[in-house]
């Protein structure tokens, strides 16, 4: 009787307290180019987002292409005072999330600040967080942006 009692109490709290997070995730570093940047995104909330922000545009372009610039619109990077620019050169899909890399297309020796300003998603999804990992000068430094914070800066 216990045994049975335990496998329902543990099916119960397998299957009936999942959530969905909603969360992207924005990881900066060193790259072999210069500075590099990921960006994981759930696949169905990021879809959302583009056809919100591009009803016309979703059917005909490239997810690349969107991916670009709603990213662009949305993610605002400072390296030492200098703006940075994202390009993408590659997309990998899992079953639940979007993998986006590419450059920030700046190289830098010494990065001593950088300013992040990050919108993404956090008009279209209540309780939306982007969080930012910072992987620069041998340290490792996170940052959870939302409605309420938008933009955050970092000193080395």
């Amino acid at each position: 009787m216990r045994k049975l009692i335990s496998i329902l109490l543990l099916s119960s709290f397998y299957f009936g307290f999942g959530h969905d997070i909603k969360m992207a995730m924005f990881e900066i570093y060193e790259g072999k180019s210069g500075l590099e940047m990921t960006v994981t995104v759930d696949k169905e909330d990021f879809y959302s987002a583009l056809s919100e922000e591009f009803p016309t545009k979703i059917q005909e372009h490239e997810i690349q292409d969107l991916a670009f610039e709603y990213l662009e619109s949305r993610v605002s990077i400072k390296v030492n005072g200098a703006c940075t620019s994202y390009s993408i050169h590659e997309i990998e899909f899992g079953d639940l999330n979007i993998h986006l890399k590419g450059s920030l297309n700046l190289e830098v020796d010494n990065v001593q600040k950088v300013t992040i300003s990050n919108t993404c998603m956090i008009d279209l999804f209540e309780d939306h967080d982007n969080i930012v990992k910072l992987r620069l000068n041998d340290r490792n430094r996170s940052f959870r942006m939302h409605r309420n914070r938008t933009s955050t800066e970092a000193i080395y």
